[in-house]
């Protein structure tokens, strides 16, 4: 099995959650768009600069109020302002300063999801182990949502679970498999 395209999660996603709405929302892909100066803002007040594949991705979608299976993006309706809150008040790091290189983009029960700005990498981590110990679930963004959006999309339909995540994990180009597994159950 190969990933799904990101046209096709959008696809799949409103296939499956658009009859749902108005009694479920936040679970589509929905195409949107971002100021410049909104994303240029919040990169200043983070001081960072977004990898492109992450940036083009978060700018042509809603991820303000966006979860996919347990991975939670934002539910406020403003995703920037849910990234400069995790990343300026939360302290998923613990003490001190944040790592340069690292944001978190994103929530799913037991993991945070981060961002690893220097090589794209999108990492797992368990709070209760910390970031040091967090892994590589995917090569970048791009490949993280595809590979999200696959498990999601496809996981019901499919009786080799244990397939599907192997599958996902080669395709993700990820290093911890675990992540993976866990979702396709």
């Amino acid at each position: 099995m190969t990933l799904l395209s990101i046209d096709e999660v959008r696809e799949g996603l409103e296939k499956e959650f658009l009859p749902l709405e108005p009694v479920l929302c936040g679970f589509r892909l929905i195409p949107a768009s971002i100021p410049e100066g909104l994303m240029a803002d919040c990169e200043d007040r983070l001081s960072v600069k977004f990898p492109a594949n992450f940036r083009g991705i978060i700018s042509s979608f809603d991820f303000g109020r966006l979860t996919i299976g347990p991975v939670v993006f934002c539910t406020t309706g403003d995703y920037l302002s849910e990234l400069l809150e995790l990343n300026l008040q939360v302290h998923w790091w613990g003490s001190g300063i944040r790592p340069s290189n690292l944001l978190m983009i994103a929530n799913s029960d037991p993991y945070a999801i981060l961002l690893d700005l220097g090589t794209c990498e999108v990492l797992s981590m368990d709070a209760e182990d910390g970031y040091q110990k967090s892994g590589k679930i995917a090569r970048n963004f791009e490949k993280f949502l595809r590979g999200l959006g696959t498990i999601v999309l496809t996981r019901n339909h499919i009786n080799d679970k244990r397939e599907l995540a192997q599958s996902v994990f080669k395709d993700v180009e990820g290093q911890e498999s675990e992540f993976w597994f866990e979702l396709a159950q």
